[in-house]
């Protein structure tokens, strides 16, 4: 009897203690209300005054700050003149409350109101941002800070946010409009080109082994077609820090002795920062809202959807610079912590960072790290997914990745930013069987601006339907020459690197160049999801992918009851949130989740000149006209006008069909008018493309008459200085018979010969002269003759080549 009761006594006390314990934990948690507005305002960072997007009328937008357990609500008020949404950027909330157009909410119409709903059952660092087409890069971000319920390991006594961001004076939608008019359209604004001139330089300085790889990295380049200095696409007019740009730095104070925690964000639309703070160390403690075992570093690049959080310890009375330049060295932001006020920060004494090597360096030694520790059969599927994304057949149909069921082991490269991060708590099961292997081949055509995965843009492609309650791998292998951020919503990648239950928790991974990356995604949440490039414009462009569970379908069939489950789970920061009904469930946006549907483009080459000796004008327009694999191609060569009269003209109005990265099929009718007696229609078709050591190949053939007559161009641009090229190109006209009245001889009819050395001004604005030697041939010379022309000639033009 006295047994039972002094067991029931104890029993008593640890029940008493437990809800002790619960009672503390739930005393720090708060019913939070948090007002957003969301409207435009007109900014200067660069000297010129732009339109802005801002939240309660600043950028970046309010930090907010919460402790773990609070259940928030967030008003978001629209005030602009389009639909607006708001995600929670590596918060896990009930899936209606993740801000994504077109896959968890409709937007939030002008004038309009959303209420974000949510508890926060996680700490850390996380931000918050547009999710409605390009509004993020306007200036729709700002910090989401969650303080946890036990203080960490570390130690420190000021704390500042640092938010790094990029802005550009031309609207974020006529960006994307540009890049798909050309992929290198903003080439010409960035410092690091594959000029002959920086070739000379660079070998001239290097060591004999250096000058190896050098000649490699520019041979690797022109077999491939790509530019070895491919790190971003966009040049932009500044970079901020905290919402300031370098001509106004940010700075925040501190003393000697005191312990900082900076929590940089990379909020960056399409820029990987790589930071510094010159004359002293940080010491990494938390990584994507994590806590890792700490260590230290001198530097540290940031991707865009990334949170680094690092301590720096003031020893000395003078100002610590935060340094953050963009790797692909167009510009920098600065901010310091000073000691004193008024005291002079000297940020030109800033030494920047090494010029980055080539990328197809890093890309070789990623796929080098790959093939260590793998096994004979990964090493095969690395091989054949290269080949398969260099020369992969396209116009692919409705489709969805497969997931496998597979033992195979897969492994992430060696050499990646994340070999030093280790979890500082056990964060999951590591024996916890997988159910399937998701394979993500991140490629792109660059040129045409086109992203996918798996060879399939975000437009064409179905959701991946997975399970709930389920472990799935996700490889990721970049096939591709620039970084790919990759990030998740509502959910964590768990890291394969070695570390078993330490391997990091992760809401976007940056995959290099090159690299195989492995993660491990738990399916805790339910409803439906994207996953996504935080590369703003790959993302944009069809690097994107939706996610939709199995029991959300079942829902809507009425075959399973919906679920309502928010709780913490035995691991730190994975709450299970499985909220299958936060709002009436949209079925319009279960039929085909799609945050980024098919857009249509257009593009207008257009090169005018005059011959300054005999006054002739003349033309060569190209437009294309459609989606991104099916366009209208509208074509006139060469037009002619002398003293207002028309001597050489055609059009070419094609169907136009994009085959692959650098090739494009076209078939359709041409209009000739002169130099035939009279005009007549005729049939067409082609093939244009980009053969290796980027020479420009068209090739046209057409019927009339009972004659083919073939047409077939070919030219190269060499860059000699960063915006000085030199085009050399030769065009034959050939036909199987003569056929007068339309100015087409049996044989050879002309041999065209250009030197065209040219200068980009701007992008889309370039002046060039072209010389060009035109010889007649056969039938044709005859034909030229008895109208009075000559057999031959050369001619120079003086004229501006236009992108719009």
């Amino acid at each position: 009897m006295n047994s039972i009761g002094k067991g029931s006594n104890i029993s008593g006390y640890i029940f008493a203690i437990i809800i002790s314990f619960f009672a503390i934990s739930n005393s720090f948690a708060a019913d939070r209300t948090v007002n957003l507005t969301v409207s435009y305002k007109m900014i200067n960072f660069t000297g010129k005054y732009r339109k802005a997007i801002v939240v309660n009328n600043q950028i970046p937008a309010p930090t907010l700050h919460f402790r773990e357990g609070d259940s928030i609500t967030i008003n978001v008020y629209n005030h602009l003149d389009k639909e607006t949404a708001i995600h929670w950027h590596g918060i896990l909330v009930p899936w209606q409350m993740d801000g994504v157009l077109g896959i968890n909410q409709q937007g939030i119409p002008p004038g309009g109101v959303f209420h974000y709903k949510f508890v926060l059952k996680q700490s850390g660092t996380y931000w918050y941002h547009a999710h409605a087409g390009l509004q993020e890069q306007q200036g729709l971000y700002g910090a989401f800070l969650i303080d946890p319920h036990q203080r960490p390991a570390y130690r420190y006594n000021k704390d500042y946010v640092i938010v790094l961001s990029d802005w550009s004076n031309t609207d974020p939608e006529q960006i994307l409009s540009n890049l798909k008019k050309e992929g290198d359209y903003y080439s010409p604004d960035f410092p690091l080109q594959p000029s002959l001139i920086k070739f000379i330089h660079d070998y001239r300085k290097a060591s004999k082994d250096e000058r190896q790889k050098l000649i490699a990295d520019y041979k690797m380049m022109q077999q491939m077609r790509m530019s070895i200095y491919d790190f971003s696409d966009v040049a932009y007019d500044a970079f901020l820090l905290n919402g300031q740009a370098k001509t106004h730095p940010w700075s925040a104070p501190v003393k000697i002795g005191d312990i900082v925690r900076l929590r940089f964000i990379g909020a960056g639309g399409s820029t990987i920062f790589h930071v510094k703070m010159p004359g002293s160390s940080m010491k990494m403690v938390h990584i994507e809202g994590n806590d890792v075992i700490p260590f230290d570093i001198n530097d540290f690049t940031i991707a865009p959807g990334e949170t680094y959080d690092v301590l720096v310890k003031i020893k000395k009375n003078e100002p610590y610079i935060i340094y953050a330049a963009s790797i692909d060295t167009a510009g920098a932001a600065y901010g310091a912590l000073v000691t004193s006020n008024h005291q002079f920060v000297n940020y030109k004494a800033v030494h920047p960072f090494p010029e980055p090597l080539p990328v197809t360096r890093e890309m070789m030694s990623m796929m080098m790290g790959n093939m260590n520790g793998m096994n004979p059969n990964m090493k095969m599927h690395h091989d054949m997914s290269m080949n398969h994304a260099m020369y992969m057949p396209t116009e692919p149909g409705i489709t969805g990745d497969k997931i496998l069921t597979t033992n195979s082991s897969y492994s992430t490269s060696a050499g990646t930013k994340y070999e030093n991060v280790v979890a500082a708590v056990k964060t999951n099961n590591p024996n916890k069987p997988v159910a399937g292997i998701i394979n993500m081949e991140l490629f792109g055509y660059m040129d045409r601006f086109i992203w996918f995965i798996n060879g399939v843009p975000e437009q064409k492609a179905h959701p991946i339907v997975l399970q709930p309650g389920k472990r799935y791998r996700f490889v990721f292998t970049n096939t591709s020459m620039m970084h790919h951020p990759m990030h998740i919503h509502g959910h964590w990648f768990i890291l394969r690197k070695g570390n078993a239950v330490y391997d990091p928790l992760l809401h976007t991974i940056d995959v290099p160049p090159g690299a195989t990356i492995t993660a491990d995604v738990d399916t805790d949440a339910s409803g439906q999801w994207i996953f996504h490039c935080h590369f703003l414009y790959h993302m944009m462009a069809g690097m994107a992918r939706s996610i939709q569970y199995s029991s959300l379908i079942e829902i809507t069939r009425h075959e399973v009851k919906p679920q309502d489950i928010v709780k913490s789970t035995l691991f730190h920061n994975r709450p299970i949130v499985r909220v299958d009904e936060a709002m009436p469930i949209d079925l319009s946006l279960l039929k085909h989740p799609m945050a980024h549907p098919a857009r249509l483009w257009l593009a207008n080459f257009l090169d005018i000149g005059v011959n300054p000796v005999t006054h002739v004008q003349k033309a060569t327009f190209k437009g294309l006209y459609g989606s991104d694999y099916n366009k209208l191609e509208l074509f006139a060569n060469d037009t002619e006008i002398k003293e207002r009269k028309v001597e050489n003209a055609d059009m070419d109005i094609f169907y136009w069909h994009l085959l692959d990265q650098f090739w494009a099929i076209k078939a359709g009718v041409n209009y000739f008018y002169r130099p035939a007696h009279s005009a007549y229609w005729q049939p067409g078709i082609g093939i244009e493309g980009l053969l290796p050591y980027f020479i420009d190949t068209d090739i046209r053939g057409y019927f009339y008459g009972g004659s083919v007559k073939l047409d077939i161009e070919l030219s190269r641009d060499t860059q000699i200085t960063n915006n000085f090229f030199i085009r050399l190109g030769v065009r034959s006209i050939l036909a199987s018979k003569t056929v007068n009245q339309a100015a087409i001889g049996s044989g050879l009819n002309q041999m065209k010969y250009i030197l065209q050395p040219y200068y980009r001004l701007m992008p889309g604005l370039n002046i060039f002269a072209e010389f060009e030697r035109d010889q007649y041939y056969g039938a044709f010379k005859n034909i030229q003759v008895n109208l009075g022309n000559s057999s031959g000639e050369n001619t120079l033009t003086f004229g501006l080549s236009l992108l719009f």
